[in-house]
């Protein structure tokens, strides 16, 4: 039990000294012939991992190693050394690999894994010409509604639509899935002679983040240079596809696009980017479709999808019965605030 105490001892002596970093690992590249990290985060880790299991190894022996005979020569120290050395190498090979990852795949790793989009799968109606001469295909909403809508509905029974839009001219249906999509367009070719249709399946697309970059220098005169900028001071963003898809000069911002690992590093850092000779803070630009006429979220005026569109429109500014281009509201304030500055220019 001495050779234990002893072990003990030491290990006690090793948590309470500061690790030299890169001596340690050093030393674990020699007994693992692999490549190491030099960051001190993971430096720190593999130590930790390492003293973990030296004091594991030491119960172990406590409590499942029976005692040597006095005339073995091998100590129990030897034993639990040899022991250790059969299974330390996987360990930080192990440890070191996971180390030695860069901080795009670490983060990339880490986000939360999303569901896929669902396909969408639609077929487009048009007119099917009368004669060879016959160019007009288009189908107005009168002529949806009165005349090609019920031929449709009758040769579509026992098929499942998601969805019907009727938009400059063009009619289209909506499936849930491929197969309803094509029985309805066997349905509509045999049965429904009077429309041509054509079908088409669509890998949704996921749009990448957009950044706003404010308060740029007048150096930067065009996108070029800000991009070249970007790319040679930030860090995640080298290898990545960015593109500065706006930049307004006069006002003194950008617009960027990105994907999703390099916005992720860009948040790791504080929301901060480097440009020229500033640290510019960065916000996330977020789209959101507004109706002009009810003010809800979700879809544009004159939309099939707003349920007031019959309705009297709905102010912005003072939410009375009016558009929000006729509000009096508004405008006696705009007055008012002439009227305040005049004043003032008057007295001075």
């Amino acid at each position: 039990m001495d050779d234990l105490k002893k072990l003990e001892d030491e290990l006690d002596l090793i948590n309470e000294k500061s690790f030299q970093g890169k001596k340690t690992i050093h030393e674990a590249k020699i007994l693992t012939d692999i490549p190491t990290s030099n960051n001190k985060e993971h430096i720190f880790k593999v130590c930790k991992e390492l003293y973990i299991i030296a004091t594991r190894a030491i119960d172990l022996a406590k409590t499942s190693l029976v005692p040597l005979p006095e005339q073995d020569s091998q100590t129990l120290e030897n034993i639990i050394k040899r022991q250790l050395s059969e299974v330390l190498p996987n360990l930080l090979k192990e440890a070191i690999s996971v180390a030695a990852i860069s901080p795009a795949e670490s983060l990339q790793a880490n986000l939360p894994i999303e569901k896929p989009l669902p396909a969408r799968h639609t077929i487009t109606i048009a007119k099917s010409p009368v004669n060879e001469d016959d160019t007009e295909t288009t189908i107005t909403n009168h002529e949806w509604t009165e005349v090609y809508r019920k031929d449709v509905k009758n040769s579509l029974k026992g098929v499942r639509v998601k969805d019907e839009r009727v938009s400059n001219g063009t009619t289209v249906l909506s499936f849930t899935t491929e197969d309803d999509m094509k029985e309805a367009e066997r349905a509509l070719t045999q049965k429904c002679k009077s429309v041509k249709v054509n079908s088409k399946s669509v890998e949704p697309k996921k749009l990448d983040p957009k950044l706003t970059i404010s308060d740029i220098h007048l150096d930067f005169d065009s996108k070029e240079k800000i991009l070249d900028e970007l790319l040679e001071k930030n860090t995640g963003m080298k290898d990545a596809n960015v593109k500065v898809v706006y930049y307004d000069i006069k006002e003194k911002f950008a617009v960027i696009q990105l994907p999703i690992e390099a916005r992720e590093v860009i948040r790791k850092c504080g929301d901060y980017i480097y440009l020229g000779l500033q640290r510019h803070r960065v916000y996330d630009r977020l789209h959101v479709v507004q109706c002009y006429h009810c003010q809800q979220f979700g879809h544009m005026a004159k939309s099939q999808y707003c349920k007031l569109k019959d309705a009297s429109p709905t102010c912005f500014y003072c939410a009375g019965a009016h558009t929000s281009k006729d509000c009096e509201k508004i405008k006696n304030a705009y007055r008012q605030r002439v009227k305040d500055q005049k004043m003032r220019l008057g007295r001075s």
